[in-house]
């Protein structure tokens, strides 16, 4: 993205302002909902900055998982009972910032893979980790 600066610039608000102090959501949700996306969409880069955790004592955690895997499984097939149990656990600001999440992971994660981004390096990696520590993703 580097070579459209403009692009850039705004790809980078908006995952700010996904992440900024007004979200809904917390940085750890986010960050599971990230790194299950990444183990399907073929971006090796974004593979390599983790997996998601084998189980969630959140129930929204679940939920959120969950989501993210059937979007990256076949966003076709997403039923109104699959979006429906959102709405028992998540408000409606809530499921709209996840869904807005999802697709912005998904559509990013996509771009990695389209120009076969590969692994981080240990660099790459250790700086991720400490933008999570600091609650970003």
């Amino acid at each position: 993205m580097g070579h459209r600066p403009e692009v850039l610039a705004a790809w980078y608000n908006l995952k700010q302002a996904l992440l900024g102090p007004s979200s809904t959501l917390s940085p750890h949700l986010k960050e599971e909902v990230r790194r299950t996306l990444a183990q399907r969409t073929g971006c090796q880069f974004c593979a390599s900055l983790g997996v998601p955790a084998a189980s969630h004592e959140v129930r929204t955690e679940t939920l959120a998982v969950a989501f993210a895997d059937a979007v990256a499984d076949d966003h076709t097939a997403i039923s109104d009972e699959q979006v429906n149990v959102l709405f028992e656990e998540f408000t409606v600001p809530e499921v709209v910032e996840l869904l807005l999440w999802i697709s912005f992971e998904y559509a990013g994660q996509m771009f990695g893979c389209l120009i076969a981004d590969e692994s981080a390096t240990a660099e790459e990696k250790q700086a991720f980790a400490a933008s999570i520590t600091k609650g970003g993703s």
